[in-house]
C-alpha cells in the first residue's frame, strides 16, 4: 500500500498487508484520511499480453469496487 501526498507528486509506501486484509484495511483507512482515488496496478507481459497474476488482480478489483462503489480507480501498466 503506498500514499501520495495532496500535489500527488510523491508516492510513500505507507504499509504492508496481506492481500486477505486488503478490503478491511482500507475501509478503516478511508474513514481515517481523505482518498479521491485509488491505483491499481495491471500486469502485463512486455508483449502487452495479460500476466499470469492478471485474474488475480482481476478478482481484487471486482471486491474492491463492489466495497467501494463510489471510489474512481484508474489502473496502471505495470510495465
Amino acid at each position: 500500500i503506498a500514499v501520495t501526498d495532496e500535489l500527488q507528486i510523491i508516492a510513500s509506501g505507507l504499509t504492508t498487508i496481506p492481500s486477505e486484509s486488503a478490503i478491511l484495511f482500507l475501509k478503516d483507512y478511508f474513514a481515517k484520511e481523505s482518498v479521491s482515488k485509488v491505483l491499481i496496478g495491471e500486469p502485463k507481459q512486455m508483449n502487452g499480453m495479460p500476466s499470469e497474476s492478471t485474474p488475480i488482480i482481476e478478482n481484487f478489483v471486482a471486491k474492491f469496487t463492489q466495497a467501494f462503489p463510489e471510489m474512481k480507480v484508474e489502473r496502471v501498466d505495470e510495465r
